[in-house]
């Protein structure tokens, strides 16, 4: 691949992107998971230190930790102080 195919290649990695803000209630497959996982484990991280975890939650958990989270993020907003 020459230069300008490498070019070529980003800028429709960089155009086709989107932000997804509508979401089913259907499940996603645990092998679709697996595959996203598989690519994810490749992506590039500052001076390849790989500093994270992954966790997938489903079902009552997952909406638990949502629950935590969005109370902590109000919190937050409310008190600053909180998040220093």
């Amino acid at each position: 691949m020459n230069t300008s195919e490498r070019t070529q290649a980003v800028d429709e990695a960089i155009t086709s992107r989107m932000s997804v803000r509508a979401f089913t209630a259907e499940a996603v497959p645990r092998p679709m998971i697996e595959a996203i996982l598989q690519v994810a484990c490749r992506a590039p991280s500052g001076t390849n230190t790989q500093p994270w975890r992954v966790y997938v939650v489903q079902g009552a958990s997952r909406d638990s930790l949502v629950n935590l989270v969005c109370a902590a993020h109000d919190a937050i907003r409310a008190n600053p102080e909180l998040g220093q």
